[in-house]
């Protein structure tokens, strides 16, 4: 169902969405798999020296949105964090193609580590091959809906941010291993 990369640093980086799974709260409606996505945190893990969770198969159920109770996924990213004394959590998606930026970097209202952690992030992404990409900084919708970077930073009082990324860049290999420099120069640096 997924996998599990063991570092030795305290950063969780996660992929749950590579594969196609179901959003309950959407009836039940498949969503597409965001191609690349394991490949950016696997990479980024490796130079980093951080831990990595990635789904490796679709899913009958959404890891990143369903309730700790039905998410064999939320589940086992608390026992990483616990076991491994995590101290931040970036969690990886592909941006939609209707948004007409590059990056949008999430994070839960209120939390400001989580704050902090999602600008730094998003300077160190305006850099080198990446420094014309358009990156946004935005609170998520305090909802009834618990994303994983929700659950971590309000159940865990861990910084967590939500990192998305366009399809294009996902899809370049030259811009692609930018973001995984980009990523992996963020996590060494704190």
């Amino acid at each position: 169902m997924f996998s599990l990369i063991e570092g030795k640093n305290t950063v969780l980086l996660s992929a749950p969405h590579v594969y196609n799974h179901y959003r309950k709260n959407l009836n039940f409606v498949v969503k597409q798999g965001e191609p690349w996505t394991d490949y950016i945190v696997k990479n980024a893990v490796t130079e980093s020296g951080s831990n990595g969770i990635l789904v490796d198969r679709d899913l009958d159920f959404d890891p990143n949105f369903d309730l700790y109770d039905n998410n064999k996924y939320k589940q086992e990213v608390d026992k990483v964090i616990k076991k491994n004394r995590i101290k931040l959590f970036v969690d990886v998606h592909g941006l939609s193609d209707r948004y007409s930026y590059d990056f949008a970097i999430y994070f839960p209202l209120r939390y400001l580590k989580s704050q902090k952690a999602a600008y730094e992030l998003a300077q160190e992404l305006s850099k080198g091959p990446l420094r014309d990409s358009l990156v946004v900084v935005l609170n998520m919708k305090d909802d009834e809906q618990e994303t994983l970077t929700e659950f971590v930073a309000k159940k865990r009082k861990i910084p967590a941010i939500q990192l998305e990324i366009a399809r294009y860049i996902r899809e370049d290999d030259d811009l692609r291993d930018a973001v995984v420099t980009g990523i992996s120069k963020y996590l060494l640096a704190n």
